[in-house]
């Protein structure tokens, strides 16, 4: 399978109204392929994206090589990502 991101018009706040507004619904930060889908989504210049769509959203991903700093949430997270 390949992985397809999705056009979204708004950014996602990171402080929703609602559970479907939210990252963890909207995107997979855990996905092998979410860094590729984040240049992709860049490379496009789209203002945000969505994973709901693609068909790799719901695969399970592998063991998670930084379970402390997922633990601590997903902004920890994602900053650890941006500095790997």
């Amino acid at each position: 399978m390949k992985p397809f991101p999705t056009e979204l018009q708004n950014t996602i706040n990171p402080e929703p109204s609602g559970k479907h507004a939210s990252v963890e619904f909207q995107r997979n930060l855990f996905c092998s392929h979410y860094d590729d889908c984040l240049d992709e989504a860049v490379k496009k210049g789209w203002n945000s994206f969505t994973c709901v769509r693609c068909p790799l959203y719901t695969v399970s991903p592998g063991p998670n090589p930084n379970k402390e700093a997922s633990r601590q949430g997903i902004e920890v997270y994602a900053t650890q990502r941006r500095l790997a």
